[in-house]
């Protein structure tokens, strides 16, 4: 996964007109099915939130790469 900004709204954007394209076709959104993080993965966060130093308080950092590795997943 890349940590470009562009990337991240790029893909956004195909997603919204993907998802018009279907409704303006009049068929119904494609179900996606949500993926969960294993316990290999819920290590890894944890262990990515240890290296970082300063800044944020600990839960706040811990969140945001749990939001981040989930966004991996579901991309």
């Amino acid at each position: 996964m890349t940590d470009c900004p562009n990337c991240e709204y790029h893909r956004k954007r195909a997603q919204f007109w993907r998802d018009e394209a279907y409704k303006q076709a009049g068929h119904p959104l494609p179900e996606r099915t949500w993926i969960g993080l294993t316990d290999e993965d819920q290590s890894f966060v944890y262990d990515q939130v240890k290296q970082i130093v300063g800044g944020k308080p600990f839960w706040v950092k811990f969140a945001d790469a749990i939001e981040a590795k989930l966004k991996e997943k579901n991309t």
